[in-house]
């Protein structure tokens, strides 16, 4: 990680396809953007490595500068995070101003787990609330059924911090 005046970047890991990520430091720094981080209980999928993990990250949010502060909060400091193979994310909340729903992902080099964290979002209808599911590779591929884990770890995570209705 580096910084400028009124920036920080994250260069992420080339290895595993991350994307450079500028965060503004307006943003960032400005503790009306804060927000409560539910850190939910690591998994490790059947037939992994083992060192592989994953973990969701939910928290709750009504704006982009909520999503970017969560983001950087956790990639700069948050335990290991910063350091994890993938932080796949998915945000949905509805704009106060303009009263549409905004939502988005990132697969952050894990092409589609994004998509499949939206969708997660969407399906449950989940509002307001951002999640990322950190994933630590273990060496063994997983293939296709990863995203299943991905899904049911980003979900067990939403039910956890209270944003899906039993």
């Amino acid at each position: 990680p580096t910084s400028s005046v009124s920036t920080r970047i994250f260069t992420g890991s080339s290895k595993f396809g991350q994307p450079r990520r500028t965060f503004q430091l307006t943003v960032v720094d400005d503790p009306v953007n804060q927000r409560e981080i539910y850190h939910g209980t690591p998994f490790h999928p059947p037939k992994s490595g083992p060192s592989e993990t994953m973990v969701a990250h939910v928290a709750s949010i009504s704006s982009m500068d909520h999503v970017n502060w969560v983001l950087h909060e956790l990639l700069f400091n948050a335990k290991k995070v910063g350091q994890a193979s993938h932080n796949m994310i998915a945000y949905r909340f509805t704009d106060p101003t303009t009263e549409r729903i905004v939502s988005d992902s990132d697969d952050d080099g894990e092409k589609g787990s994004g998509s499949k964290l939206a969708s997660l979002l969407e399906l449950t209808d989940a509002q307001d609330c951002m999640v990322v599911v950190s994933r630590w590779y273990g060496g063994i591929h997983l293939g296709p059924a990863r995203f299943k884990w991905i899904a049911a770890v980003g979900r067990q995570g939403l039910e956890d911090a209270g944003f899906l209705n039993n």
